[in-house]
């Protein structure tokens, strides 16, 4: 699937694709943290797996040593995932690190499969990376009265 230049970014940020993740994805180094979260998120809703793999940093829990079984994998979570909607929560930087909040509204057929992660990002050779996430607990909904 391609990203149309002109229709609103997937990411959910309301901006057209070509002012937000679109340039990150044909290779624009990410300006910040949160702005290469949002790309990861739309590549992972394009099926882009080339970008997902060249944005996970070198010393990654979630890089795998066998690049033919982690493409393999990460194009079946493509394919079978139904991308809904990003959230970010909160975004912060400092120096050469960053942390980003969001909850991500996934489907996998009629499974709702919705996670927040408190991911965690670092520059290697001058690039913003995602280095590794820890679980968030879904959103708390207000109760009706």
């Amino acid at each position: 699937m391609k990203l149309s230049p002109n229709s609103l970014c997937p990411c959910g940020s309301t901006k057209k694709a070509k002012r937000c993740c679109g340039p990150l994805l044909d290779g624009q180094p990410a300006p910040t943290p949160e702005a290469l979260m949002r790309s990861r998120y739309v590549a992972y809703s394009l099926g882009d797996v080339a970008y997902v793999q060249r944005t996970t940093h070198s010393h990654s829990p979630h890089r795998e040593a066998d690049l033919a079984a982690w493409t393999a994998r990460l194009r079946q979570f493509c394919e079978e995932t139904t991308f809904v909607g990003l959230r970010v929560l909160s975004a912060e930087t400092v120096g050469e690190q960053g942390v980003v909040r969001f909850w991500a509204s996934l489907h996998r057929g009629p499974a709702d499969v919705s996670f927040g992660e408190e991911s965690r990002f670092s520059r290697e050779g001058g690039r913003w990376v995602y280095l590794a996430g820890r679980p968030l607990p879904p959103p708390k909904t207000p109760t009706p009265a």
